[in-house]
């Protein structure tokens, strides 16, 4: 009987230490994780932008200039050009024909200097309205109009007429009738005037010279008859 009390006893003192030892062990929770330390930015400082004052420009004042009456401007004063050819008796004797075609005439206005050279001033292009003429009709005062045009008024200095080509006959043959630099000129200054018509008297001479012939412009018949 006192065995089993003994073994009661035994057992019960050991389940009280097995409790005992139970509640001394702490149980390890977790660490909690662990927080970023928190870094401050500070805000962008915004600079106020000044406010733009327009500034108004005064616009230049425009001055017109009119004209008194009866004045014009002096791109707007014009005169009549006119270029006549005839021919000077000579060898034109031999032809039966002798045909002249211009391609152009060229005329040269004076610079602000007034001289006839051609670094100054400007050269006008003018068609002929009839290109092609034939010398023998052209003798005793006969003429033919080539150039009929309204041009700027001011001082002329030169007249060319740029031959494209020359057709001789003589005796029924075809001759070669030479124009030296496929060019007559003639210098000699002169004045167009508004309203008024200049006629440019272009006078061109055959000259032989052993079995040739030449075209040539003769100065001192040719020049401005003013109307």
């Amino acid at each position: 009987m006192k065995r089993r009390a003994l073994t009661g006893l035994i057992a019960i003192a050991a389940i009280a230490m097995v409790l005992l030892l139970t509640g001394c062990v702490e149980k390890e929770e977790p660490a909690p994780p662990a927080t970023p330390p928190t870094t401050y930015t500070p805000e962008p400082t915004v600079t106020p932008t000044p406010m733009l004052t327009e500034t108004s420009t005064p616009t230049p004042a425009i001055t017109i200039t009119t004209p008194k009456d009866g004045d014009k401007a002096p791109e707007e004063m014009t005169g009549t050009f006119v270029v006549q050819v005839t021919d000077q008796p000579s060898a034109i004797d031999d032809f039966d024909s002798l045909n002249v075609t211009v391609s152009e005439v060229r005329l040269h206005k004076a610079g602000e200097a007034g001289n006839g050279t051609n670094e100054t001033g400007e050269w006008m292009i003018l068609e002929p309205s009839n290109r092609t003429f034939d010398l023998t009709k052209l003798q005793d005062g006969n003429m033919t109009t080539i150039v009929n045009e309204s041009i700027e008024t001011g001082k002329y200095t030169q007249v060319r007429l740029i031959v494209e080509s020359t057709e001789g006959l003589v005796n029924g043959n075809m001759v070669n009738v030479t124009v030296p630099s496929e060019m007559l000129r003639i210098v000699k200054p002169f004045t167009i005037t508004e309203n008024q018509t200049a006629t440019f008297i272009f006078d061109i001479n055959v000259v032989k010279a052993g079995k040739k012939y030449n075209l040539v412009p003769v100065i001192g018949k040719s020049g401005v008859e003013m109307k």
